[in-house]
């Protein structure tokens, strides 16, 4: 993989080279010094271990998933699955996928090293789909983060004239943030090649805090091909460390020709873990994402779960999610994919019986959106499905979690079994949160 400035990755390393020199002179040890932290509070870690069964019409899909969890969120992952869908939501494969979020000097903050691939098989046949990404984020200074990534892609996609084809996938991007006082400016620039057709992109963005945990980031990315200049636009609020009892919220726009995304979400109560930095991170992901390759996002979020876990950052918890695509099954005629989806979710955390607790329901309204072929026009028509989901869970002995999903409409059933495990907090340093 070739990058095309050469001269801006070599300033940038000296730079970086400059920067974590110097403020090793002025920093002791992290072993002496545990102040260094942009995640927040420690809090002990918590592992995760799920067994999920889906019923989709006449698939059967089974999974085994399990992550581990402290404040830096997921730091590693793993999922194997069999018959389930691959990223392109192409094809039935059984795949293997993994991933880990390492701090590999002295558990300091502020170096990063992200790493993840995965592997399928399309199913009843040999052909195989592999994809990698690594990440390197460098926080030397709070004010200050920069980040490396590569990612890269080698299996198959729909084909034109036969059912499957072979295609390759990489990209490569560097982004760079700084902070003065309330407002953030982070610049983005990489390089990515659909087989042989290169695409380099460059961008900005701007993120300015307010009041009560309040912001807004308006980002822009330009591409050397015009349709795919993307624009972005988040705003929200992050709840405190110490909850202050007020509800924290996202909303988040993304846009270019043919392609529009949204995604929301409030969450209050007494249990809101939806934090600054969580929110604020998660927009700017959204912004650097656009110069990621799709296959490797499930990777990057660590959402690998069947039965998601989002619903546990707060009692009350509402979800938004809308997605419309325009492709062409025709060349010079334009369909369209996507859904919508809303979901409210409600965590009784307060409630206890024997051994049972922590009971929840959710209910989820969906759309979806699909080209079908109309044999009396000779065309591809859109055609719009809306269904009902139901939810309900509850947990065993405080360990032992049980998830349902049931779509009526569809016949289709999601049960996950997870078993949670707590590390005992006398084994969690103590830090002091920078502000």
């Amino acid at each position: 993989m070739k990058f095309r400035y050469p001269l801006l990755s070599f300033l940038f390393f000296s730079l970086v080279t400059i920067i974590i020199a110097q403020d090793e002179n002025k920093r002791p040890n992290v072993s002496e010094d545990l102040s260094h932290s942009v995640f927040g509070p420690p809090q002990s870690a918590v592992w995760e271990f799920q067994l999920s069964y889906m019923k989709e019409g006449t698939n059967n899909i089974s999974s085994f998933n399990f992550y581990k969890k402290d404040q830096r969120n997921k730091t590693l992952f793993f999922k194997i699955s069999d018959n389930g869908l691959n990223n392109r939501n192409e094809f039935r494969v059984q795949e293997l996928t993994g991933g880990a979020v390492l701090f590999p000097f002295d558990d300091d903050d502020r170096y990063q090293l992200d790493i993840g691939g995965t592997y399928d098989k399309i199913k009843d046949t040999s052909l195989y789909g592999k994809a990698f990404y690594s990440r390197i984020t460098l926080r030397p200074q709070p004010n200050l983060w920069f980040r490396i990534g590569a990612e890269y892609f080698d299996g198959s996609a729909v084909g034109h004239n036969t059912l499957y084809r072979n295609t390759v996938l990489n990209s490569f991007y560097f982004v760079g943030k700084v902070s003065v006082s309330k407002f953030s400016l982070v610049g983005l620039l990489g390089s990515g090649k659909i087989d042989d057709v290169l695409n380099t992109r460059f961008g900005f963005a701007g993120i300015i805090e307010g009041p009560f945990n309040t912001f807004i980031l308006g980002g822009y990315i330009k591409n050397d091909e015009p349709k795919e200049n993307v624009r972005t636009l988040a705003i929200g609020r992050g709840a405190p460390f110490r909850p202050d009892g007020l509800p924290s919220t996202v909303f988040i726009w993304k846009h270019k020709d043919n392609y529009d995304f949204q995604l929301g979400g409030i969450f209050f109560g007494g249990n809101n873990l939806f934090v600054k930095p969580a929110a604020i991170g998660m927009s700017q992901g959204m912004f650097i994402s656009s110069t990621a390759l799709r296959e490797n996002s499930e990777l990057r979020q660590g959402q690998l779960m069947s039965i998601t876990d989002d619903y546990r950052n707060s009692d009350f918890t509402l979800f938004y999610v809308y997605l419309n695509q325009g492709i062409e099954m025709i060349p010079g005629t334009v369909n369209h994919v996507g859904f919508r989806a809303i979901q409210l979710f409600k965590v009784f955390s307060e409630v206890k019986f024997s051994i049972l607790s922590k009971p929840v329901i959710g209910i989820f309204y969906n759309e979806e959106t699909e080209p079908e072929f109309n044999l009396m026009t000779h065309k591809f028509v859109d055609k719009q499905s809306t269904f009902w989901s139901f939810q309900a869970g509850i947990t065993f002995q405080d360990s032992f979690i049980l998830n349902v999903i049931h779509t009526p409409q569809k016949s289709d059933w999601i049960v996950a079994l997870s078993f949670m495990y707590m590390v005992p907090k006398n084994n969690v340093l103590t830090k002091t949160l920078i502000q």
